[in-house]
């Protein structure tokens, strides 16, 4: 998932898909179309009073959607506008935390995996989408085998990228992730990522984590950035959500023609600049932290993106969507920290909406980061 969509994106979100239909909101698009398993379903439009959205986009027009549906079990769901693009949160799967039998997987959606359940053995499984709606992994679960989860794509680059954090991170500093499975200790082929399969709750937005999460979280992140990155360096140096925030933010002030605002646009990036860099995860949106509710464990998720990135920028990445000073209060007193959060936190803002900057939070952020001149 990323971690930051363009104004360009479609500005909705699929909330939920259970047998009895599906809910969710769309803004920038008057009707959403509906697929089930690849095929067209059926037709929706957007005239469902939603005030908690309608409120927080300053609109008054209805954006919402609720259609009672017949559905089973594994059907995979996909929603998008009429210009074609998908909601955020499609696709989804009827069921998503429910395991399917193997008998499942005969639905066309699932036919890529045929051939890993055979050679596990598997004789229930749980797929994974991407916003594509490609596979992107599935959790595989056999007889006398723990459950695993296999990641279905990456270059021989990622694979040694991913082994090396795990070896020279995660593992010697106990952070908490799943276990990375050596594939030669499965029946599985090599050329797969392998991770221990663990339960868990994952949410949209950290306004849906508990307090106590939260900080579990930011204290995670203060570990991990105090670990020195020494000679660790990754076969695939590009940090591509980092690199596209910034083109995108000074794309958009050039856009604007306000020469005040752009000049507060290349004030933070100069700022930016001047940030320390730290190990950091680089992806860490509220989906990839997961809790377990019963006991209050976490773990994350998704090491991926995983390398030097500036101080502040996952704790943005991670808060994103509460007020400004709530989120700024579950950091430490860190000038070089709080100053990227705020200048990051700005820009997550204005490359979701362009008009971010006129809001009274930007406002807010603005005068924290001219006041740390």
């Amino acid at each position: 998932m990323k971690i930051f969509r363009s104004v360009n994106a479609v500005q909705g979100a699929l909330d939920r898909v259970s047998a009895e239909g599906v809910r969710g909101w769309c803004a920038s698009s008057p009707a959403v179309s509906i697929h089930v398993n690849g095929q067209p379903y059926f037709s929706a439009f957007c005239h469902v009073e939603r005030r908690d959205v309608q409120d927080a986009l300053g609109i008054e027009k209805p954006v919402g959607f609720n259609v009672p549906l017949r559905l089973a079990l594994g059907d995979v769901v996909e929603v998008a506008g009429v210009d074609c693009q998908p909601l955020p949160g499609s696709p989804q799967r009827v069921g998503a935390s429910a395991w399917l039998p193997v008998s499942a997987a005969q639905r066309p959606a699932f036919a890529p995996l045929e051939a890993l359940l055979t050679a596990f053995g598997a004789s229930h499984f749980k797929p994974f989408f991407k916003r594509s709606a490609e596979l992107t992994a599935v959790a595989l679960r056999g007889n006398n085998q723990p459950d695993m989860l296999v990641k279905l794509a990456g270059t021989p680059a990622h694979l040694v990228d991913i082994k090396a954090f795990y070896r020279q991170v995660i593992e010697p500093h106990a952070l908490p992730a799943p276990a990375l499975i050596p594939p030669s200790t499965t029946p599985l082929p090599n050329d797969y990522l392998i991770y221990r399969y663990i339960e868990g709750a994952s949410y949209l937005a950290a306004s849906q984590l508990s307090d106590s999460t939260r900080q579990q979280v930011i204290q995670l992140l203060a570990t991990l950035h105090a670990i020195p990155g020494g000679t660790l360096k990754r076969e695939n140096t590009q940090q591509p959500y980092w690199q596209q925030l910034q083109r995108q933010v000074l794309r958009q002030a050039l856009a604007t023609l306000d020469i005040a605002y752009i000049q507060q646009i290349f004030l933070m990036r100069r700022l930016a600049k001047r940030l320390p860099t730290v190990l950091s995860h680089g992806d860490l949106h509220a989906g990839n932290v997961l809790v377990d509710d019963t006991e209050g464990a976490l773990a994350l998720i998704d090491w991926d993106r995983w390398g030097a990135l500036p101080v502040g920028y996952d704790e943005a990445c991670f808060l994103r969507g509460l007020p400004f000073q709530q989120a700024l209060a579950y950091l430490p007193e860190q000038c070089d920290l709080r100053l990227g959060f705020a200048i990051i936190s700005f820009w997550l803002g204005v490359v979701q909406n362009e008009q971010f900057r006129t809001t009274p939070q930007a406002k807010e952020m603005m005068r924290y980061i001219k006041g740390r001149l």
